[in-house]
Parts: C-alpha cells; sequence; structure tokens
C-alpha cells in the first residue's frame, strides 16, 4: 500500500505567498481606480450619476477636474468621504457656501434625497 503526505505536494503555497499574492491583488485594484478616476468622463459615462449632472445645472459651476465657479468634482472627491454622502446631498438640495470660498451653492430643490445620493457617488470615482 502507498500513502502520500498532501504536505508534502510542491504546489501548495506558503502563507507568505498568499500574503505577497493578495497584497499585488489590492495594489492593482488601487491602481485600477486611480487609472478610472483619470479617465471617467460626464459626457461618455453610463453612470445614473452622469446623467443626473449632465440633466441638471452642475456643470454651470463644476468640471471634472478643474475649478470652475465651484470646486472640480476631484477636489471634491478627495476631500469628503463615503460617510459624507448624506450631508453632501442635502447640501446639493439644499444648496450653501463656506466650505470652498465665498462662492454659494444654487439650491436643487427638485432633486430627490436618492437622486442627490446618487450624484454624490458618482463624484466619488474621480478620487
Amino acid at each position: 500500500m502507498v500513502a502520500g503526505c498532501a504536505g508534502n505536494s510542491t504546489n501548495q503555497k506558503s502563507s507568505a505567498d498568499t500574503v505577497s499574492i493578495d497584497s499585488d491583488a489590492r495594489t492593482k485594484t488601487a491602481d485600477s481606480a486611480r487609472e478610472n478616476s483619470n479617465t471617467i468622463s460626464i459626457m461618455t459615462s453610463t453612470d445614473e450619476g452622469a446623467a443626473l449632472i449632465v440633466k441638471n445645472d452642475c456643470r454651470n459651476c463644476h468640471k471634472e477636474r478643474e475649478k470652475l465657479i465651484g470646486p472640480a468634482f476631484s477636489e471634491i472627491a478627495n476631500r469628503y468621504g463615503h460617510y459624507d454622502i448624506d450631508s453632501l446631498a442635502a447640501k446639493i438640495i439644499k444648496g450653501g457656501s463656506g466650505h470652498w470660498g465665498d462662492a454659494s451653492m444654487s439650491p436643487h430643490p427638485l432633486l430627490s434625497i436618492t437622486e442627490a445620493r446618487v450624484i454624490v457617488k458618482f463624484i466619488f470615482k474621480y478620487r
């Protein structure tokens, strides 16, 4: 009778190998997200948030990567986190001023809170 031990197999990976592979996967994912933030475009995106930005007057004051009257979407994305989605959505609806200088943001009372959240989540893709 021949008995084998799977522990002697040269095909098994050590836990150090797994950690290295996991780290490489995280790095590739982060690099991919950075590439996406540099190539994302409101005009070519099929995202509902992009459509809402186009449908509303957001682009009158905001550009994707450059300051216009208000901050660039990329600046907003880099300043705030996912925990700010609700407060930013409320700011889109109510308007406001003082967080980015003297310019005030006009209110958008016809947007629902759900639509405003979709816009904020799309803006966060600019990270």
